[in-house]
């Protein structure tokens, strides 16, 4: 069950990224040209958002089953830079990012001006990639 999530968190993270990269590229080409805002636009934003909050799912599942989870929740885990890493500022970290890009997604389906839309998105989906970025577990991904 483990393996599953672990491989299914790790499969959903390269779609997340994919989608986020084209959101906020989008979204900041949008606000820059003063573009419309489109079907398009909204389809983009909204398959950012559910692989945002398909990989959480998945993430708050590993997290619960993963020895290196919240059953590593400790005083001697704050030792240990890589058990911190996954116990704590992982987690942290990434339900910021998806908090931000949900923001980002409700606000710009407020927004009157179609400019406005486009700013925001980039803005709350630009940040909210960029911690996704700093806290993904690079020495993994890279071996």
């Amino acid at each position: 069950m483990y393996t599953l999530f672990k491989t299914a968190h790790s499969l959903v993270a390269y779609f997340l990224l994919l989608f986020l990269v084209v959101a906020v590229i989008y979204a900041f080409y949008g606000w820059i040209t003063k573009s419309p805002f489109t079907k398009s636009s909204k389809i983009i934003f909204t398959l950012g958002l559910i692989a945002t909050h398909l990989q959480f799912v998945f993430g708050i599942i590993l997290y619960l089953l993963s020895p290196l989870g919240i059953s590593n929740l400790s005083g001697t885990m704050m030792k240990n830079a890589s058990l911190r890493f996954y116990a704590l500022e992982h987690p942290f970290l990434m339900l910021i990012a998806i908090l931000l890009i949900t923001i980002g997604h409700a606000k710009s389906k407020r927004a009157i001006e179609e400019n406005t839309k486009h700013k925001t998105v980039a803005l709350f989906y630009g940040v909210g990639f960029i911690l996704v970025l700093s806290r993904l577990p690079w020495h993994i991904w890279l071996s």
